[in-house]
């Protein structure tokens, strides 16, 4: 155990260590990927976390409904818009979940917990990684400072997209074992549907998560090619 404390301690004294060289255009580069990449991963995530196809449900028909899909999400519900006495008009009934409604199993109460967590992280990223380069401009902070900017901003981005890909992979490895959901029984559905697949929520999650992870490790990156000058301004 203190061999591992003592092997952490000099990786970190190693990794602030001043760096002998620097290129501006990797720096800028860097940033602008860093921070795009970042922007566009945080948007994603509150797209899949209110997306309501993380589950496609292939139901028989029963009692209330004929045969359709009912798209699940962790928020939100969608019954299929084939109900009995609407077909003509197509109605697409939906139900909004609240936090940890009692019917849910453990991995769509994991899934609410880490995606909610996962905006959060996202968001503090993104406010990391706009403030290094508004106190370099604005010389407000002293170089180790602005270094440890870079690092907060990219592990904030590493762990939001660490809680995006365990939800989603959760809920694939759960869709593909067809398990059930003992939902309310009011909303007259099946504990298990016929066959469920996939929705794109998945990917849309996947995505947001391979762009944070970029976004992350581009922000950690870049700090390499930095050293502590002093602009002037004219």
């Amino acid at each position: 155990m203190v061999n591992c404390f003592s092997a952490l301690f000099v990786f970190l004294v190693k990794f602030l260590e001043p760096p002998s060289q620097i290129s501006l255009e990797a720096v800028y580069t860097l940033q602008l990927v860093g921070f795009s990449t970042g922007c566009a991963g945080c948007l994603l995530t509150l797209v899949t976390m209110r997306h309501t196809d993380w589950k496609l449900w292939f139901i028989e028909k029963n009692s209330v409904y004929n045969a359709g899909i009912v798209h699940v999400g962790i928020w939100k519900i969608c019954f299929p818009p084939n109900l009995k006495g609407f077909a003509t008009y197509q109605v697409r009934c939906c139900h909004e979940f609240a936090f940890y409604e009692e019917f849910f199993p453990i991995e769509m109460k994991a899934c609410q917990l880490l995606m909610a967590v996962s905006s959060l992280l996202a968001f503090l990223g993104l406010v990391f990684s706009f403030l290094t380069p508004w106190n370099i401009c604005c010389q407000t902070h002293n170089y180790m400072k602005i270094r440890w900017l870079f690092i907060l901003g990219g592990l904030f981005f590493m762990l939001s997209s660490i809680c995006v890909i365990v939800p989603v992979s959760w809920n694939v490895y759960s869709v593909s074992r067809n398990e059930s959901i003992p939902f309310s029984y009011s909303f007259s559905l099946p504990a298990r549907p016929i066959v469920q697949r996939n929705g794109s929520a998945v990917f849309l999650g996947y995505m947001s998560g391979i762009l944070m992870l970029i976004s992350g490790l581009c922000i950690i990156i870049q700090r390499s090619f930095m050293r502590p000058i002093r602009i002037t301004a004219v």
